[in-house]
């Protein structure tokens, strides 16, 4: 099923996006927009193929519109607002079910053509809000943390390429964090359900996102870069130790890549540790920073869970030894 999620926060969240009343035309156009492929097309698809993608459509519309919401009243929980919520996600499955006990329904195929036709449909939506609407209110970025470094002598990231994958080779500086990133991926407060204690950190490594969880159902959000050291690694964890400009030291696969010279890089500016780290009790797993902040929200070769500069000093200044560490 398509990601409506993320290609319409894209839209309603991109530069120059407006108000509620602007996304709300948005999400008017995508429903018709989507109506109509869907209409040309069912006499091809089972019933409950089709809702089930009307359904997607709008629990994306609620989701982002409940996060949007909740950032921009600082994160006060309300339940009045879920009960509602709770409410209509019980319909849509119903609905679904309804459809599906209608009459009987063949073995589920592939949805590539549907999906690729929705994909076109959000996009095309995404597109003519460009140029349809334009913007009365403009979203202000968070305030970068001052990064304070140790002296150290290293290359701008003007000075050289980037690597196959995006990432900067140590010893080049990319900065402590990217003015072009996505709204999506910049620190914010959102709304975040989970019973889980406060003050627990949750990675979804398939979204990019770091969860810090605090009260009443919120949690500050932080975008991330997913590292091959880190790939595969899941389940519960602790921070066992913090450290402030890290020294570097290329696994021995790196080394025998080419990635990276033998040897210890110190600590500071296009370390790709960045400049501060959280390790993790199984001590080779750590979160950290980044020389390359615009690969945050991507996967890439070096490292373990990276964050931007900025955010990592965030980050490492609310969070103690001990922490939890769900990566799922």
């Amino acid at each position: 099923m398509v990601d409506y999620y993320t290609i319409l926060l894209r839209a309603v969240t991109a530069p120059g996006a407006g108000d509620a009343q602007w996304r709300s035309d948005i999400y008017d156009r995508a429903r018709q927009m989507l109506s109509n492929q869907m209409r040309s097309r069912r006499s091809r698809l089972p019933m409950a193929e089709i809702v089930a993608e009307q359904a997607a459509l709008e629990a994306a519309i609620e989701k982002i519109e409940a996060e949007l919401a909740w950032t921009d009243r600082g994160a006060t929980a309300r339940e009045s607002d879920e009960r509602p919520q709770a409410a209509n996600e019980r319909d849509i499955a119903s609905d679904i079910t309804l459809e599906a006990e209608r009459g009987p329904i063949a073995e589920r195929r592939s949805l590539s053509g549907t999906a690729w036709l929705a994909i076109a449909v959000v996009a095309a939506v995404v597109g003519a809000g460009g140029y349809a609407f334009w913007a009365k209110t403009a979203r202000k970025a968070p305030l970068p943390v001052k990064t304070e470094a140790p002296a150290a002598a290293a290359k701008t990231a003007r000075e050289v390429a980037t690597t196959k994958d995006g990432d900067l080779p140590p010893g080049v500086d990319g900065g402590s964090s990217d003015p072009d990133q996505s709204f999506f991926l910049r620190r914010q407060t959102t709304f975040y359900r989970t019973l889980q204690p406060v003050g627990t950190i949750i990675i979804d490594k398939l979204q990019h996102l770091l969860y810090l969880i605090q009260p009443n159902n919120v949690a500050l959000r932080y975008g991330v870069g997913i590292g091959e050291q880190c790939i595969d690694l899941a389940g519960l964890h602790r921070v066992t130790h913090k450290a402030e400009w890290p020294p570097w030291e290329p696994p021995p696969e790196i080394v025998t890549r080419r990635l990276a010279k033998a040897g210890t890089l110190p600590g500071g500016p296009g370390n790709p540790l960045g400049a501060r780290i959280l390790e993790l009790d199984d001590g080779k797993s750590s979160i950290h920073g980044t020389n390359a902040p615009k690969t945050i929200g991507s996967s890439v070769t070096i490292g373990c869970i990276r964050l931007a500069n900025d955010d990592i000093v965030d980050l490492y200044g609310r969070v103690a030894e001990g922490t939890s560490v769900i990566l799922q």
